[in-house]
């Protein structure tokens, strides 16, 4: 009875080491199966998108970036301003701190929307 006992403890887990699932994909949960990667540090092309760092002014620049998958975009916050999900539809894990620098891989084509929470401005990351 023991020897059947532990047969069934290792079948029940898999006996697989995760091989089917690449290590460095860290999976969004929209509608379109996007996946953003957090890399450190940023390697390789790297798009810069940033906040104005005065309080008054409500922007990222640029507004809108376009890339392709693959590509690394690296999101430089002031104290005054982050990244969050446009909507709740939109948490596809994009998502920057206050003060915070962060290089995002975009490895699924999408647009992923994204927003400032206290101030309401937005931006966009097209990739194709």
């Amino acid at each position: 009875m023991k020897a059947v006992f532990t047969v069934l403890m290792f079948a029940a887990c898999g006996g697989g080491d995760g091989d089917d699932v690449p290590a460095d994909t860290q999976s969004g949960n929209d509608a379109a199966g996007s996946a953003i990667m957090v890399v450190t540090p940023c390697t390789g092309e790297t798009v810069t998108v940033t906040a104005d760092p005065s309080d008054s002014a409500t922007t990222y620049m640029p507004a809108a970036t376009t890339i392709s998958v693959g590509q690394i975009v690296k999101f430089t916050m002031p104290n005054a301003h982050n990244v969050a999900p446009n909507t709740a539809a939109d948490d596809d894990g994009l998502a920057v701190g206050f003060g915070q620098t962060k290089c995002l891989k975009f490895t699924a084509a999408g647009t992923f929307k994204f927003k400032c929470t206290p101030h309401s401005f937005v931006g966009t990351i097209i990739v194709n």
